[in-house]
């Protein structure tokens, strides 16, 4: 059994939530960007979205959904090698992934194959995007529509647990 509280520690983007999220500190989540990516955009420009879908897609590979592997790809594909080397060698050390999964995620992503769309996935992760079930901290302004309920979402939470 995996332990799904170490994986917010796991994020390359866990500093950065933990930070007051001012511009020195968004320059440095930006210096972890691979700038040749296709999924450069959603990193630069919507950190939260990212780290939804990360923190997202990797719940659906542990819950034996390897589909999600392509996904994973394609958002690893946004962090520099070194930060992705990383990332990698965390998910197998901790035993979110095993070492097939490895494997495949250390290969080029082939953009052009097909992917199997799941409706189920795609609104549970929709969901996730708006409602912000693994507290992500947004201290910058809120630019999206689900930013701002995600930020809602935590505040309530945090406001009915005390």
């Amino acid at each position: 059994m995996v332990d799904l509280s170490k994986l917010k520690n796991l994020s390359p983007l866990y500093s950065y939530w933990h930070s007051e999220q001012n511009d020195l500190d968004e320059k440095n989540r930006l210096l972890i960007a691979n700038k040749d990516s296709p999924a450069l955009y959603l990193f630069e420009k919507e950190p939260y979205k990212w780290e939804i879908l990360f923190q997202s897609i990797i719940r659906e590979i542990i819950n034996g959904d390897l589909s999600g592997l392509r996904g994973l790809q394609v958002l690893l594909s946004s962090l520099s090698i070194e930060v992705r080397k990383k990332v990698l060698k965390d998910l197998l050390l901790n035993k979110i992934i095993n070492k097939d999964c490895f494997v495949q995620l250390k290969k080029p992503i082939d953009i052009k194959s097909e992917t199997k769309s799941n409706f189920f996935r795609f609104l549970r992760i929709l969901l996730a995007i708006f409602t912000n079930p693994y507290g992500i901290e947004l201290r910058r302004k809120k630019n999206h529509i689900y930013e701002k309920t995600g930020f809602l979402f935590k505040y309530l939470k945090n406001l009915y647990s005390k």
